[in-house]
């Protein structure tokens, strides 16, 4: 369920209990809170790098390069030269482009993707009060602008807003649209080549490994090519003297600028959420504030492991990932087959498939609630992917036909308790995604509604007496019929 809960929810709440509060107490300080929190409102968005309203990518901590951007264009007399300049230097740039100059303009687009650039959502007419306009503006602009794009076999997912400024409707429509928000941290304060004077001096002097560089790739208005070249040479001069390196957008902010031969319907906001963390998804796992789930989740697994999987025919594992459980079960059952919404996550599995020389991993790129199952399978498993799920009853009644009789079902999902409600919070804030948790009770019933027999569900992480656990350990089985019941007595 797309929840793109933000600072600015919180800003309100707190304004508006303060505001309560002071009715009680000081009466004529009650408005205080609620003008504060609106000029934070109006001010904040203004600031290129606050990710007041939506998560705004606008430099890289910790980062030893950085990347250079283009916005505005594409010129004809300015964007070819600027592309020949960046050929010279051996530097991949990202171009923020206009939909109304690319219109004009298609054979200089190409250019910039067959020369290895890539390409980000600028809006269609880049009004500097474009988030001002209200929403259906702000969609219409940013939807036109990427179905003009897409006519060049690209799908952008970086969307930068016109003069930095983002607005409250801003993130919805970017996750519909399966994108997000790169700013900048380093601008020359050209004021679109307006002032291209010292442009060099301004950025060589502010600039610091992590930052994104904005530049742009428009003529200036008094005509003045040579200097605004000078300077661009100058600046790329610049960082090589200063042994600041300067990567492609995408390598230095870790996530896809574009996708290229996407369907026009591009991508939805969980597999863009997991294909942009796929590079480092492993690391994450065991290395962040996450890491105790997951670990917890492993010690369940290794505990079942042979009990369930030891020597099964077929496994359906849903939402494998890179493969953190499926190289293991994999080595104690037939086959597996790996689905996961994510090509990327899945590319790094069939990677590890091949280098530890495993043969029994099926994978594929789809939908559970929506694709084709390919059953009987004798055990259907999977690992904190069902909180994604739109219609959890739902799945389990079109599995239910194809998990063979007498075999198992085995999820690790989210339990609902209060510690688990923090982490769905955060999740809102950072992915603009409500991940679901169940309880015990509500997970039996989902269960007994599909035809499964529930063996266990039991909780786990975090018990304590204001909360029951953040996970919950789900076995159930599929019953067998009786003329297999019969069989098996009669084997005996």
């Amino acid at each position: 369920m797309i929840c793109p809960l933000s600072p600015a929810h919180f800003f309100a709440l707190g304004a508006f209990q303060l505001y309560v509060i002071l009715l009680f107490v000081a009466p004529t300080l009650a408005s205080v809170p609620l003008v504060l929190f609106v000029l934070i409102c109006l001010l904040a968005p203004i600031s290129p790098s606050c990710s007041y309203y939506l998560p705004v990518i606008s430099r890289k901590k910790g980062a030893k390069a950085v990347a250079l951007t283009f916005d505005d264009g594409p010129d004809p007399l300015v964007t070819l030269r600027l592309l020949d300049l960046l050929d010279r230097f051996s530097v991949k740039a990202t171009f923020f482009v206009t939909g109304v100059n690319a219109e004009k303009h298609p054979d200089i687009v190409r250019s910039i993707l067959s020369r290895g650039h890539t390409i980000g959502n600028h809006s269609y007419h880049h009004s500097p009060f474009l988030m001002m306009k209200g929403k259906r503006v702000l969609a219409k602009e940013v939807e036109s602008a990427q179905t003009l794009l897409k006519q060049f076999g690209v799908v952008p997912l970086a969307f930068r807003p016109p003069v930095g400024v983002t607005s409250p409707y801003l993130w919805r429509i970017l996750l519909n649209l399966g994108m997000f928000c790169v700013n900048f941290s380093c601008r020359a304060g050209d004021m679109g080549n307006r002032r291209i004077q010292d442009l060099a001096a301004r950025v060589l002097g502010k600039v610091r490994p992590g930052d994104i560089i904005l530049l742009h790739d428009v003529v200036p208005p008094r005509g003045e090519l040579e200097q605004l070249f000078r300077e661009f040479e100058a600046v790329l001069t610049g960082l090589e003297e200063k042994g600041i390196e300067i990567q492609p957008l995408a390598q230095f902010i870790g996530k896809d600028v574009m996708q290229a031969g996407l369907t026009a319907n591009g991508m939805n906001a969980t597999e863009l959420f997991y294909d942009g963390l796929a590079a480092t998804y492993d690391e994450e796992q065991f290395c962040s504030n996450v890491s105790i789930a997951r670990r917890t989740e492993l010690k369940l697994f290794t505990a079942r492991l042979r009990e369930f999987f030891q020597g099964a025919p077929r496994v359906l594992e849903i939402g494998a990932g890179t493969g953190i459980f499926t190289t293991t079960i994999a080595r104690h059952c037939g086959e597996v087959e790996a689905l996961d919404i994510s090509e990327k996550m899945l590319a790094l599995l069939d990677g590890k498939c091949k280098a530890e020389k495993i043969p029994n991993i099926r994978t594929r790129v789809c939908d559970v609630e929506t694709s084709e199952l390919a059953g009987p399978y004798d055990v259907v498993c999977a690992f904190s992917a069902l909180e994604y799920l739109k219609d959890l009853p739902g799945l389990l009644q079109r599995l239910s036909p194809h998990v063979r009789p007498g075999g198992t079902v085995y999820f690790i999902t989210a339990r609902t308790s209060l510690f688990r409600l923090f982490t769905q919070i955060g999740n809102a804030m950072r992915q603009g995604l409500w991940l679901k948790s169940h309880s015990g009770r509500q997970m039996k019933n989902m269960l007994q509604r599909a035809g499964f027999t529930p063996v266990s569900i039991e909780s786990h992480l975090l018990k304590c007496v204001i909360s029951g656990g953040m996970l919950l350990e789900v076995v159930a089985r599929k019953p067998m019929s009786a003329e297999a019941k019969a069989d098996g007595a009669g084997a005996r």
